[in-house]
Order: structure tokens, then sequence, then C-alpha cells
């Protein structure tokens, strides 16, 4: 008797036949089940579809989601305006309208909206209680306890009276520093999940001296500022409503899992990396990548591939993809071609001749240096933060810190290629290249070294030309894909639908977020 292999209808419809036949079978009657099981299989997906686009919630455990074209057919049935760029923050507006609804203008639903939309821890302040006011004599006060106090703050001396924290207080107390410190869960606690990690935390000495002015642990009050909000100025007015929120961290959120690279691969290299040999193709893949569990794997060591005696090898040798991968060191090439896949590389440097078919190939990818002196670079959605050397250059949508230059040994640019809707340096020669609906404003990072949390993110202080400098309005450089600028954006005009008339959200980045006790 053969082996069975059938799956799914294949597999029961074959279950069911008397054994007889199964003993005499020869392998066409598991064809025959094969391919009805294939067609009943295919029945039941699409009935189970047709179920699941019934509902905008989220589906149970193996039960497929709503397809995504039909969200905004739900958000007109709801009366949603859609602002999120994403599939996964469009939902969670239509899912949530009623909910949000009901808690408008509560500080847990402007939470629940930054955190569904965006994915974005926040803390939020309001910022009627951030300006200088005038105290009112005999005015009933909250219990110390409110505040996540063990007691209450003693009516004498004046000096202890003065501490309690529901008391306008202006002067900051210098004897006291005034911060995040741990807690208990409990009235006057907050929790914040921030790379994984759950902290609980509360304000120690609401009066006293701020330890990190400006930051979200910063309660001292302030005039009313009248200009305009922004990350950076115009906080303290009544109108405002601040969120701030730890920057998004990129490539390199941790935990970032570290394997050595070996010519011989280890098991903890296989464990996290796979390796797919097709023909003239090999492929080093992130397990986890394209999955909802994504985890970052840093490879560490030089990476030397199809080393030759000449150091000049065959284009057409081999070609190597990375996928989802931080390569922490540098990758050389002396023959075949290299492919990168929302990647982060340290530097590579290839050295195999071809100027028709590009040798670098890269999208969603972050490079720190690239070299590629004497063949075709071909880069979608890149940020290169250094120096790109390479003879002939075709990018799209991508952001170019340093100088674009064809070899070490001079200034001149690539030979030839053309660049359209990038970011370029202002100082940086075209020469030969074509440069369409390009961009010379200068970007602003979060970080720009290479291996820190959010290197190559842009930060709001970036121009608006920056920052939405690629063909489809949105943000060019690797991370076009996580539309990180547009999410702080769409935030911001959610929130705007579930404030009071006069209010204005405004999202401020807070590295000191990630310092939580």
């Amino acid at each position: 008797m053969p082996q069975n292999n059938l799956e799914g209808a294949a597999a029961a419809l074959y279950a069911i036949v008397p054994a007889l036949y199964r003993n005499r079978d020869t392998g066409d009657l598991q064809k025959l089940f094969a391919g009805a099981g294939q067609l009943l299989d295919q029945i039941e997906q699409t009935l189970r579809q047709r179920l699941a686009d019934n509902f905008i919630v989220e589906p149970e455990q193996g039960e497929p989601p709503l397809q995504d074209w039909l969200i905004p057919y739900f958000a007109d049935l709801f009366d949603v305006r859609l602002v999120s760029p994403t599939a996964e923050g469009r939902r969670a507006e239509v899912a949530n309208a009623v909910a949000w609804r009901q808690g408008k203008g509560s500080l847990q639903t402007l939470e629940a909206i930054a955190e569904s939309i965006a994915g974005l821890e926040v803390v939020v302040h309001e910022g009627w209680q951030r300006v200088a006011t005038t105290p009112r004599l005999n005015s009933p006060l909250i219990s110390a306890r409110y505040y996540g106090y063990a007691q209450d703050a003693p009516d004498a001396p004046p000096s202890f009276a003065a501490l309690h924290p529901g008391l306008p207080a202006v002067t900051p107390d210098i004897s006291r520093p005034s911060g995040a410190v741990k807690a208990e869960q409990g009235p006057g606690s907050q929790q914040s999940t921030l790379d994984g990690k759950t902290h609980v935390w509360r304000q120690a000495s609401r009066h006293g001296a701020p330890c990190h002015p400006g930051a979200f642990d910063d309660l001292s009050r302030r005039t009313v500022d009248i200009r305009c909000p922004d990350w950076q100025t115009g906080h303290h007015h009544p109108a405002n409503i601040l969120l701030y929120t730890a920057p998004p961290p990129g490539f390199f959120q941790a935990p970032i899992t570290t394997v050595l690279w070996q010519e011989e691969p280890g098991a903890a290299f296989v464990e996290n990396i796979e390796i797919i040999e097709q023909p003239g193709l090999r492929i080093y893949r992130n397990r986890s990548f394209g999955r909802d569990d994504f985890r970052p794997v840093r490879i560490r060591r030089v990476i030397k591939l199809l080393q030759q005696d000449s150091g000049v090898g065959p284009a057409d040798a081999l070609r190597v993809r990375f996928e989802g991968l931080i390569l922490d060191n540098t990758l050389e090439l002396d023959g075949g071609r290299v492919e990168f896949v929302d990647c982060a590389v340290r530097r590579v440097e290839t050295h195999a001749i071809d100027l028709d078919e590009p040798v670098i190939c890269a999208r969603n990818t972050l490079f720190k240096s690239l070299q590629g002196a004497r063949a075709l670079t071909r880069l979608e959605y890149c940020t290169v933060l250094e120096t790109c050397f390479t003879e002939q250059l075709q990018a799209s949508d991508c952001i170019f810190t340093g100088t674009l230059k064809r070899d070490h040994d001079s200034d001149e640019p690539p030979r030839a290629g053309c660049l359209r809707f990038c970011v370029v340096p202002a100082e940086q020669p075209s020469g030969d290249l074509r440069l369409h609906a390009c961009t010379t404003e200068a970007p602003v990072y979060f970080s720009g070294r290479f291996g820190e949390r959010s290197c190559a993110v842009l930060h709001p202080a970036s121009p608006d030309a920056v920052k939405h400098a690629a063909e489809d309005g949105t943000e060019p450089g690797c991370y076009h894909d996580y539309y990180l600028t547009r999410l702080f954006e769409a935030v911001v005009e959610k929130l705007d639908d579930f404030l009071p008339m006069g209010r204005r959200a405004v999202l401020i980045p807070d590295p000191q977020l990630l310092q939580l006790p």
C-alpha cells in the first residue's frame, strides 16, 4: 500500500474508504481523492472567508480575517473617517468606532486611539494642568492617595501641607526631585509597555524640580504658551492635549538575537536563519520574516562570499539574497550579485563588473555604506547614511545622507543613472545623473549611528519636503513601508474627531520613556 501523503479534505475522504480498497490502491485512488479534496478545500476556504467578511472584529485563532478591501465599506456603514495608512489601523478604527464614541473626550479613549492606530505607547497630559493658575482658598482637595501616595499630606505645619499633590504649585521645590518612580499597581500608578516590557510607575514629588525637563515626567507648571504647538514648542496651553511617546525603534528593536557568521553554519545560525538553495540563487532568510511575531536577527563577523584570487569574479556566478536580517559587519563579494529585502547592512562591497544588470539590488534596506565601484546599483526605498560608491545608480524613493561618488579617487558622481523622488545632499553634483522630483532638504534622524535604536528614523524636525518626498506622498527611505511619519500624523488627525471643540492634540516623541524605572 502506498504511503498516505494526503491532507485536508483529501485525507478525510481517503480515511472513510473501506480498508479493502486502500490496501489494493497503487496510488491512483490517492490521486483521485487529491483532486477532489483540493476542490473541497477551496470550497471550505471560500465559505470560511465569506463568513469572516461579515465581521470587522479580530477572528478567532485559525480563522481568516476580514479582507482589507472590505474595510472602507464597513467604515461607510459606521460613518468612520479612515486615516490610518495600514490595514491593521483601519481595521481598528472601524472595530472600535462605537466604543471610542462612547468614551469621547476621555483620556482612556485618547490612549486607546494612539495604541490601536499606530501601535504607540503614550503618556497623556492635559494642557490645563500644565499652566500656572491662581489657587483658590478653601477649595476641597482630592486625597493624596489618589495620586499614588501611601498617606495624605498633613495639614500642619504649612511647609508639609504645601506638599499636597493636588495644589496648583508653580515654583518648583528644588529640594525634592520630581520624576517617574517604580510603583505597585494601584491608584495613581500608570502602566506602560515598551519593547515588550511592562513598567508600572507613578509620579513622585509633583511639586519638585523636574529631573528631565520637557520629558513625560515633567509636571511643572508654566505660563501660557500661545505659539502653535508642535513636537518642541507651544505645549503649555489649556487647549492642548499632550501625548508623549517613545521614538519608533526601526530595524533595531530589542530584543535582538545575535548569531555568528561561519563557513559551516552553526546550530544557532540555522535555528534563526533559513538557508534556501535554488538554481542560481541562495537565500538567507530570517525564519520569522513576514510573520506577526517577527524577531530581529543580527549576523556578526565579516561575510565573504564567492572569493576569487584575482579579486574579481563573474557577475552571473550566483545571486545571494538576504531577507529580514541585520548584517552588523562587512559583506564582501568578489563575484555574483547580491540582493537585500528589509535588511540593515553596515557595509556591502562588491567587485563584479556589470553595467547592464544590477550587481547590488535592494528594497526597504538601510545601509551605512555601499560600494559597487564598477557595477550598476538599483535601490528602492533605501537609506544610505554615509558613502555610496557606484559606477551607475538607479534609485527610487531613497534617502542619501552622504554624497554619491563614482569611486574613492574622485569626487565625480556616478557615470549614469536616474534618481526619482529621492533626498540627496545639497552639495551633490548631478553630472550625468538624471534627477526627477528630488529634494535637497536635509533629513533629521532620531539617531544617525548604525546599530542604535531609531537609527535613520525620521524625526518630526525633518522638513515636510523630506517627510513627504516619496512618489505616493509618504516618507522615502528604508521605513517607507512602515509609514512611521504618516502614522504620527494619522493619530493627530484621528484625535481631532474625538476631542472637544477647541482642543488640540500634540504628539511628542520622548526618548526618556525608554528609561522607565
